[in-house]
């Protein structure tokens, strides 16, 4: 049990509230707070009227993903109310360790004025792997909609064989499509084609592009230009999972007429419940990472001091 942990949640969408649930069913004792708008079931967590009553006596502070949109408000899309930055900083203590994701420059300046403990679980690397399942299952239901024919069949390219390309492969490969994958490095080339799919060299890759019912691109840097969006066929369906900028020419693709999809942030809207339990395991392994910290400096510092007498 982990009824000697508190922790508050605030904002955040539907995964927030599964992870905070999911800890609270895990022994954690859980405080929530951001979530007015919505109207099911808080499960075992407490339901609290203000962000001080939430931060009360706790351990550990979760922020959203992303932590904020505009960088001045907490990000909170199931409430009305407006949290500050500025403010909840102020009313966080030094000794309460702060969980988000995506903290940028404003959020390391607000905690270093306060000298708080700032920890991003979004660079955490087994939440990026654990992210990719719901987030190329999402980008494979848009595929599903968007095409007027079946995804089994059709001719794909994956630009990127980085986590999200290697799920996305998988299941689309599994899916009976034609799976061509674009990539620069010659061990990526080995195992895209051991495991059965065509491989595309990136300067290759034009006279490639024409062929394609679906291309998914996962690189975030501008890979489909105005040159080579012409190359792509009018009805091929263009779905973009690179975080900002995107990879695409979104300005030249709407000229164009193509259709393109720039899919962001699919774990929350395709599967929050999912993404809300590889949540809470993030949190409850970055805890306990701290906790045993904690532990070994303090053995460390017991056994410098037997050694000092």
């Amino acid at each position: 049990m982990n009824n000697n942990i508190k922790i508050g949640v605030i904002g955040g969408d539907l995964r927030q509230l599964v992870a905070a649930d999911e800890l609270a069913s895990d022994g954690y004792e859980v405080a929530v707070y951001g979530f007015d708008e919505y109207t099911g079931s808080f499960g075992m967590t407490t339901r609290c009227l203000s962000v001080e009553d939430t931060i009360r006596k706790t351990d550990f502070i979760i922020f959203p993903l992303p932590y904020s949109i505009d960088k001045i408000h907490l990000n909170t899309p199931l409430s009305q109310c407006e949290i500050h930055l500025k403010d909840i900083f102020e009313a966080i203590d030094k000794n309460q360790i702060i969980l988000g994701g995506k903290f940028d420059s404003t959020a390391e300046n607000f905690a270093s004025e306060k000298n708080l403990n700032l920890i991003d679980y979004y660079k955490r690397e087994d939440l990026e792997i654990l992210n990719a399942l719901p987030t190329a299952e999402g980008a494979i239901n848009i595929a599903m909609q968007e095409l007027a024919t079946t995804l089994s069949g059709s001719k794909v390219l994956v630009m990127g064989y980085g986590r999200i390309g290697k799920i996305l492969a998988h299941k689309l490969y599994g899916l009976h499509t034609a799976v061509y994958v674009s990539a620069r490095k010659y061990e990526d080339f080995a195992w895209i084609e051991a495991f059965g799919y065509k491989s595309v060299k990136y300067d290759d890759i034009n006279g490639y592009l024409g062929d394609f019912d679906v291309i998914f691109n996962t690189v975030p840097y501008l890979m489909l230009n105005g040159s080579r969006l012409k190359m792509i066929k009018s009805d091929a369906v263009i779905i973009d999972l690179a975080s900002n900028p995107g990879g695409v020419d979104f300005n030249a693709a709407k000229n164009l007429g193509k259709n393109v999809i720039w899919a962001l942030s699919l774990p929350g809207k395709y599967a929050p419940a999912t993404a809300g339990k590889i949540l809470a395991k993030i949190i409850k392994i970055t805890i306990n990472d701290i906790n045993t910290n904690d532990i070994n400096k303090k053995q460390d510092l017991f056994s410098d001091s037997e050694r000092s007498v």
